[in-house]
């Protein structure tokens, strides 16, 4: 089900037996988040989930499910409240009424907590900023795909990080996020005492960075993994074909081609790769980038 308009603000998805859905909404009438989205699918194993945030969850049964891709959208008015100081004290309008509820994603989350493969995207991500202490721990959860925007925040990584205690493979689509002292230890763009004690408690062994772009700030986040993530066995930056990147810059290609062999001497234990395409690779031979 694809671009769906709720008509009632209460909805329920109901089947015994469902095992594969695909819902992709636009909330109620004119964009308006839903009050509340119930599932009761005993035996749902793959759910494609995108739609406005619920002010609640009050049934989510789906401890069958093995699958699920997660888009809980905002607009950026919301996300901006989601960071004041103070949002349960703002009620100026709608906008603010609705922020309040967002804790109460936290039952979606303990809804779906038997997956073994899960991805978000990067408003999921920001939304989960008003959970983290509630998160489940995913204890069957495998493979984390995370997609990142500039404009939204990597506040819930650190706790998710730490409830999947039998994490093995993360893909990161993309590194870029918007920078607040909520990010905690999963980067390391403000300094802190703390740095990387949830990545050392995660068991992760394999991280692919999808997009990647050489900047400096991407080449210091990889160190920051290389350094606390304990586990790590192999680490993939992949330069998409047509996707913005500094490589095309000859000098700088020079730098992190040069970088990533460092990673790999003073890292033994984990293959550190930079991936590009055979395409892109003749492109740029015959271009001198390379």
């Amino acid at each position: 089900m694809a671009s769906m308009e709720w008509l009632e603000p209460d909805v329920t998805v109901s089947s015994a037996t469902l095992r594969k859905l695909t819902l992709h909404g636009t909330g109620c009438e004119e964009f308006v988040n839903p009050t509340s989205v119930s599932f009761d699918t005993p035996n749902l194993l793959v759910l494609s989930y995108f739609d406005l945030v619920a002010e609640d969850y009050p049934l989510v049964n789906m401890s069958k499910l093995v699958h699920a891709v997660i888009n809980l959208i905002v607009t950026d008015k919301q996300v901006k409240r989601l960071r004041e100081a103070n949002n349960e004290l703002l009620e100026d309008d709608d906008d603010d009424d609705v922020v309040l509820h967002f804790g109460n994603v936290v039952k979606l989350m303990n809804g779906i907590q038997n997956v073994q493969i899960l991805s978000f995207t990067a408003d999921t991500l920001e939304v989960l900023s008003q959970c983290c202490d509630t998160l489940p721990v995913f204890n069957n959860l495998k493979f984390l795909g995370i997609t990142s925007e500039e404009g939204r925040g990597w506040q819930a990584m650190p706790a998710l990080l730490k409830n999947c205690p039998r994490l093995e493979t993360i893909i990161l689509r993309g590194l870029s996020h918007y920078v607040t002292d909520k990010c905690g230890d999963a980067c390391p763009c403000i300094s802190r005492e703390d740095k990387g004690s949830s990545l050392r408690s995660c068991p992760v062994n394999r991280i692919e960075i999808q997009g990647f772009r050489a900047t400096m700030k991407e080449m210091t986040l990889i160190k920051h993994f290389l350094d606390y993530f304990p586990s790590l066995k192999r680490l993939d930056a992949v330069v998409e074909d047509n996707e913005p990147t500094q490589l095309r810059n000859p000098e700088l290609s020079k730098c992190v081609t040069e970088m990533f062999g460092l990673y790999n001497k003073l890292h033994p234990s984990c293959s550190v790769e930079l991936m590009v395409s055979p395409f892109l690779q003749k492109k740029w031979r015959e271009q001198g980038h390379i």
